[in-house]
C-alpha cells in the first residue's frame, strides 16, 4: 500500500574521470542517442541495484511504479547529459527491477513536450511528486548534480507520492572535464515547432501585425489555483497562445509555456470565459492570435 511506502534515502552515483573524458562529447548528441548508457554501464548498474534495495526496504514491491525524472542542476535546469543519465538509470532499474514497474521515459518526454513545463518549475519535491502522479507512478526518482570546488556530486532520491518526509544526503565527488558543455541548459521540448498547434494548422493573423490592432480584454477574471498548487505555494506564470475571434471570444487556447499542478488546465479554463473587444483590420473585426500570460501568486 502507498501509505506504507517511506521515502528512501539519497543514493549517490560515483562516476570516474575516465568515463567522462571519453563520454562528455557524445553526451551532447541529439536527445534520442543511446550513447550515454553504453559509456557508464558499470556505474549505472551499481546505482540501480542500490536504489532497488532502498525501494524494497520502503516496501516498494511488485505493485510499485517508479518514474525516473530528468536529472537537473540545483537551479532546476537540465541538460542532454542529465537526461541521458536518467535514461540509463531507468533502463537499468527496469532490467533489475524484480517486478517493480518503471515508467517508460518516452512517456515523460511526450508529457513535457505537450505541457511545455520548464524544468525549473519541477525542481521542488512537491512538483516531482505531482509529476509522478500525473504519469500514474507511486514513487519518483529525482537526481541533482551539485558543484563543489570544481568537482560535482550526483545525488539521487526516491520520493513517494504519499509522504513528505526527507531522507539524509550522502555525497561522492565526480570529475567532469568540460562542465559547460556537459551541463548546457536543455529543455525536452527545445527545438520543437514554435507553433503549439503543430504543422498543418491553418494560418491566422497575429495581433498588432500588418495594420491589425490588438484585442483588449473586457471581462478577465484571474485563473483559479488548483488545490495541489495552493498546497505547494507555487508561484509562476503560464503563457497561452489564444485565438480571439471577431466576436471577442477566446478560442483554440494552446500552451506556449506551461506550469505544474494542473495550472495549464486552470489557465485555459479561465481564458475561455474571457470577453474581448476584438482586433480590427481596416475597421473590420477580425480573428487574431495573441499571447496571454496568466500569473499565479499567493498573496
Amino acid at each position: 500500500m502507498l501509505s506504507h511506502i517511506r521515502t528512501a534515502r539519497f543514493l549517490i552515483l560515483a562516476l570516474g574521470l575516465g568515463f567522462f573524458a571519453n563520454g562528455t562529447a557524445r553526451a551532447q548528441d541529439e536527445r534520442g542517442s543511446s550513447a550515454g548508457g553504453e559509456l557508464y554501464t558499470e556505474q549505472v548498474h551499481s546505482l540501480a541495484g542500490r536504489l532497488l534495495k532502498r525501494a524494497e526496504k520502503a516496501k516498494c514491491h511488485a505493485s510499485c511504479t517508479i518514474l525516473v525524472e530528468n536529472f537537473t542542476m540545483p537551479s532546476g535546469s537540465t541538460s542532454h547529459l542529465g537526461i541521458q543519465l536518467a535514461d540509463s538509470v531507468a533502463a537499468e532499474l527496469a532490467a533489475q527491477g524484480r517486478g517493480v514497474q518503471i515508467v517508460d521515459r518516452s512517456r515523460l518526454r511526450e508529457y513535457l513536450v505537450r505541457e511545455r513545463i520548464p524544468s525549473a518549475a519541477l525542481k521542488d519535491r512537491e512538483a516531482a511528486r505531482w509529476l509522478a502522479t500525473e504519469l500514474h507512478a507511486s514513487v519518483a526518482l529525482v537526481g541533482m548534480i551539485e558543484e563543489l570546488g570544481g568537482k560535482y556530486n550526483l545525488l539521487t532520491e526516491l520520493l513517494t507520492v504519499s509522504s513528505d518526509s526527507i531522507g539524509p544526503q550522502e555525497a561522492v565527488t565526480i570529475a567532469i572535464p568540460e562542465p559547460e558543455k556537459a551541463f548546457a541548459p536543455f529543455e525536452p521540448y527545445h527545438g520543437e515547432d514554435s507553433d503549439p498547434k503543430g504543422p498543418g494548422a491553418p494560418p491566422s493573423a497575429r495581433a498588432g501585425v500588418k495594420g491589425t490592432s490588438v484585442p483588449s480584454c473586457i471581462y478577465c477574471p484571474p485563473p483559479q489555483y488548483s488545490n495541489v498548487a495552493r498546497k505547494a505555494k507555487f508561484a509562476g506564470t503560464v503563457v497561452l497562445d489564444v485565438t480571439v475571434s471577431e466576436h471577442g471570444r477566446a478560442t483554440d487556447a494552446h500552451v506556449l509555456k506551461g506550469g505544474p499542478f494542473g495550472l495549464n488546465e486552470q489557465s485555459i479554463r479561465a481564458v475561455n470565459e474571457w470577453s474581448f473587444k476584438p482586433a480590427t483590420s481596416d475597421g473590420t473585426p477580425v480573428a487574431v492570435h495573441v499571447p496571454i500570460e496568466m500569473t499565479f501568486r499567493l498573496y
